[in-house]
């Protein structure tokens, strides 16, 4: 094996002990190649990324702002690198943070904005003329703040949903299409429950039509899918400000809104956001500096180290997340009717360890 390749494994297995989605094992692998691949060049290579001089990562931060690389890109790659090395042994942290790097400062802030009634009119109606089911999940999106993969799968959802609404539920339950497959609850605006179930009932309508699919590409498979919604959002204008990541700015917006109207603590507002947007309880600075910036105000004064670190320090699941997972694959599947990761809806095979783990921890919804 070769010193690269070496080099390449060690960082592989680094960054598996570090955690995370498979996406972000992934992006953090292929950012510390980068490094590793620097080095190479200057000649400083060595079997772990751990061992390789404070001066070469210097320079290398120096490479990629020369390289035009963005503000963030640049924050996520140095990120990746730092994480990489404290799992390998050594931290670097202090020497080699952003500030040392001279990194710039990245500003989130004007990048995503919420879309006013005018926009949503005239985009609904742009999109209902390019392809029905962009129209049905901008809608979707709209009133359930949805990310863009959550909305191209949520079809088999549908009629699970439907059907909660018409009970009366506050909350959906969402797993198909999230990150890393985390489940959460996404909050329903009250006032706007009868567009809502509207939105809804017309989805299933045509995704009943359409093989439970609102896009369909040319490969039938998922990925096919995604390129052709993007495609389809660049026909629709929907991008810079008001790409489709946008209508969850919009959605969080009304949200928070209709929270603090109703006499909900400020705080409790932006834990709950966060929470229905698939973020979990801890990103609360974040959820006021990104969607709730144009209300901003209205939360100042409210916000305390100690409530942030009281979400941080959450009990400990009682049961691994793998298995916890799988429990709520489960669950998930069972309600909507359709297994979660099975082509076709098809139902897998029964499996006596999973099976017992469904009787030992039985579903509470």
């Amino acid at each position: 094996m070769s010193m690269m390749s070496k080099a390449i494994h060690n960082s592989a297995i680094s960054s598996k002990k570090a955690g995370g989605s498979f996406a972000t094992q992934q992006n953090r692998r292929f950012d510390t190649t980068g490094l590793l691949r620097f080095a190479r060049q200057v000649g400083e290579l060595r079997a772990s990324v751990s061992q390789i001089p404070e001066w070469v990562i210097h320079a290398y931060a120096q490479y990629c702002m020369a390289q035009g690389k963005t503000a963030g890109t640049l924050a996520n790659i140095f990120s990746a690198v730092r994480v990489t090395s404290r799992h390998a042994g050594r931290n670097i942290d202090e020497v080699c943070n952003n500030k040392e790097l001279q990194l710039v400062r990245r500003i989130r802030k004007g990048t995503k904005r919420a879309m006013n009634p005018t926009e949503i009119d005239e985009l609904i109606g742009k999109a209902k003329w390019i392809d029905q089911g962009l129209m049905h999940m901008i809608s979707l999106a709209l009133h359930l703040g949805l990310r863009r993969k959550e909305a191209l799968m949520c079809a088999r959802d549908l009629g699970m949903w439907l059907d909660a609404l018409v009970r009366g539920d506050s909350t959906l339950p969402l797993m198909r299409g999230s990150k890393n497959a985390r489940p959460r609850h996404v909050r329903i605006i009250e006032c706007e429950r009868p567009q809502t179930i509207e939105a809804i009932r017309s989805a299933l309508a045509y995704a009943r039509e359409h093989n439970l699919e609102l896009i369909t590409g040319n490969g039938k498979t998922l990925k096919s899918a995604m390129n052709r919604l993007k495609a389809l959002l660049r026909r629709a204008g929907m991008v810079g400000p008001t790409s489709f990541h946008s209508l969850r700015y919009t959605y969080a917006l009304k949200s928070a809104l209709e929270m603090l109207e109703a006499g909900m603590a400020p705080y409790e507002v932006l834990a709950e956001l966060s929470e229905s947007l698939g973020h979990g309880p801890s990103r609360i600075q974040m959820i006021l500096g990104h969607y709730c910036q144009p209300i901003r105000a209205r939360f100042e004064g409210h916000i305390s180290v100690h409530h942030i670190e009281a979400d941080r320090r959450r009990a400990p699941s009682k049961l691994p997340r793998a298995t916890a997972r799988l429990l709520a694959k489960r669950r998930h599947g069972a309600l909507s009717g359709y297994p979660i990761g099975l082509p076709n809806g098809t139902h897998d095979l029964a499996c006596p360890a999973d099976d017992a783990l469904m009787e030992e921890h039985p579903s509470k919804t």
